[in-house]
């Protein structure tokens, strides 16, 4: 069959519309192309975000509870005394009625000046500062067990947290006979820390 010019001028039209579809259905199907892979770039942008939420929000939680902790820590402190002054007239005033009560023989004591806590490692930050006053202190035993039980009570009772340094117990060179009247028969001297918190006022 033979197309004459007349026949091809009639199929002019259909073919050009056949071309224009044929080019719509590409840039169609390209397009959707594109889309599907903007869709999986989104939806793994969008993962690798909630992913990174999740991670922001444990960690919001994590630090959530350790700003608990301390700061029931830090109320617990509080409530014992231990955060401001320090107080030395009722820590004098804890080793006398210790002393009355257990009756034990000479206490003497000397409390030097407050300074920074300065033990290896130990650093203060921020608003808060740890302070301490070195105490020394000199007891007339009659043995041993007097010394516990004033280190025990000192610290049970006492507001500022104490830390003990050391304690060196001697013989007294003047101990009694099964004879002689009641009388100290060691004597010990003690090294303490009393340690306090300080908070600087906000400027």
């Amino acid at each position: 069959m033979k197309l004459g010019r007349r026949d091809l001028k009639r199929l002019g039209l259909p073919v050009a519309v056949g071309i224009v579809l044929i080019a719509a259905s590409a840039a169609c199907y390209f397009a959707a192309e594109g889309y599907l892979q903007e869709t999986r770039r989104l939806r793994v942008a969008a993962s690798a975000q909630r992913a990174e939420m999740q991670k922001r929000l444990a960690s919001a939680s994590e630090e959530e509870r350790e700003i608990k902790a301390s700061l029931q820590q830090f109320q617990a402190l509080a409530a014992r005394g231990m955060v401001g002054e320090e107080k030395r007239l009722d820590w004098i005033d804890t080793i006398t009625a210790i002393k009355n009560e257990r009756r034990l023989f000479n206490i003497r004591y000397s409390i030097e000046p407050q300074e920074e806590l300065d033990y290896p490692g130990f650093s203060s930050g921020g608003r808060v500062k740890f302070l301490v006053s070195r105490v020394k202190i000199d007891l007339q035993l009659l043995h041993e067990e007097d010394l516990l039980n004033f280190i025990s009570e000192l610290t049970r009772r006492g507001k500022p947290y104490l830390s003990v340094r050391s304690c060196d117990v001697q013989r007294e060179a003047r101990a009694g006979g099964s004879g002689a009247a009641l009388a100290p028969r060691l004597r010990a001297d003690c090294l303490f820390d009393l340690i306090t918190i300080s908070l600087d006022k906000p400027a």
